[in-house]
């Protein structure tokens, strides 16, 4: 994006600083060319911002969330998305159900893009103060040991557990797919 803006700016500079004078027709057509590119940038703007703050969640509640993004999942790609939600979901703050569905959601974006899985299954058990989270794909899976480094992905589902006080561990073998294992209490940190 930022990438994008840079471009959308150096175009307006050079409409401003042209010392010959361009003709109507030739200044309206970069004019609405600019507009189009500033018009796509708010709608990948607005995209990002729904991403950051899943107001679903709040307005639905985190089974239903869940429920939703499996549905997304399904439409966008090849991947089946098998759900489950056990105990009482509605119970979970919403801060820790915010966090779960973000990690369910680039646990999912990560099987879909990179896994080759035709089947994930969604798991959430609430009970004894806590939320467990598993996502599964039946993926190619990976050696983590032989990483160069852990993606930005992987790292952020490490983070938004971090940051309700909870833990999220990728195990993941070649040829045995992946397994995302999330345990947030039901108290913040």
């Amino acid at each position: 994006m930022l990438q994008r803006i840079a471009l959308v700016r150096a175009e307006i500079e050079s409409l401003w600083g042209d010392p010959e004078p361009r003709s109507s027709e030739v200044l309206e057509d970069r004019l609405h060319g600019i507009d189009a590119e500033l018009v796509d940038l708010a709608v990948v703007v607005r995209r990002i911002a729904t991403r950051l703050h899943p107001t679903l969640v709040d307005q639905v509640g985190l089974a239903a969330a869940l429920q939703s993004l499996a549905d997304e999942v399904e439409r966008g790609s090849d991947l089946e998305v098998r759900l489950s939600c056990a105990g009482d979901a509605a119970a979970v703050p919403v801060e820790t159900a915010r966090a779960a569905y973000r990690i369910a959601q680039e646990s999912l974006r990560n099987a879909v893009r990179h896994s080759g899985a035709r089947v994930a299954t969604v798991g959430v058990q609430v009970a004894a103060g806590r939320l467990d989270l598993r996502v599964h794909d039946d993926g190619d899976g990976f050696d983590a040991g032989t990483l160069a480094r852990e993606g930005l992905g992987l790292a952020s589902l490490r983070e938004r557990a971090l940051c309700v006080g909870g833990t999220a561990e990728v195990r993941s073998r070649p040829g045995a797919g992946t397994t995302i294992a999330a345990s947030l209490p039901l108290t913040g940190a």
